[in-house]
């Protein structure tokens, strides 16, 4: 893996109904939700960029950032976004509201990266597409969709050349799922 290939992309669009209030500037031991996937991200690609259309929210992280072209519109309008802003062959997206992302797992995700659309994680709940590698040159299919209203990321999928990482192959790799885990509700907090 080349990281300078690779954009780290925090997706912070969402409307956090589930949550309450913005579950990115909640509190987490010493810090916000969203400055721990923030930080691995950090660590592994030296471009990165958030997703959000509050960019004034998260100066404190000191990230690029671009809103929605397609606001309203879920996860697929962030991944656009990021699709749209990013100026490397290849993006690595997740939600801000991971903060268990494990180093090995992404950088094992992104050496897949050659060759395919995108590197998708399946786990026995089925797909991971917020925790994945995007190929930049599918931004055309995916405001394809987008135009015609069309939010599902999983149709989209289907029209790309997918390498899926199953849940042997992580397990393998991160040892665990956590990289997964993600905050909807103050009773996902970890305690």
């Amino acid at each position: 893996m080349r990281s300078a290939d690779f954009t780290g992309t925090l997706l912070a669009g969402g409307r956090s109904s589930r949550f309450g209030s913005n579950k990115a500037l909640t509190r987490l031991a010493d810090g916000f939700l969203i400055e721990y996937p923030a930080a691995v991200l950090a660590d592994l690609f030296p471009h990165r960029l958030l997703i959000t259309n509050t960019p004034g929210d998260y100066d404190f992280l000191g990230w690029p950032s671009a809103g929605d072209i397609h606001a309203g519109a879920g996860p697929l309008a962030g991944i656009h976004a990021a699709l749209t802003a990013a100026s490397t062959p290849f993006l690595f997206v997740a939600g801000c509201d991971m903060p268990f992302l494990d180093r090995k797992l992404i950088t094992h995700l992104c050496e897949l990266a050659e060759g395919y659309d995108a590197v998708v994680p399946r786990t026995a709940k089925g797909l991971e597409p917020l925790h994945a590698v995007y190929r930049r040159d599918i931004v055309e299919i995916v405001e394809h969709h987008l135009a015609r209203g069309d939010r599902k990321i999983q149709k989209i999928l289907a029209e790309l050349k997918v390498r899926e990482a199953d849940e042997t192959e992580i397990l393998r790799v991160a040892g665990g799922l956590n990289s997964f885990r993600n905050i909807n509700t103050v009773a996902d907090l970890p305690g």
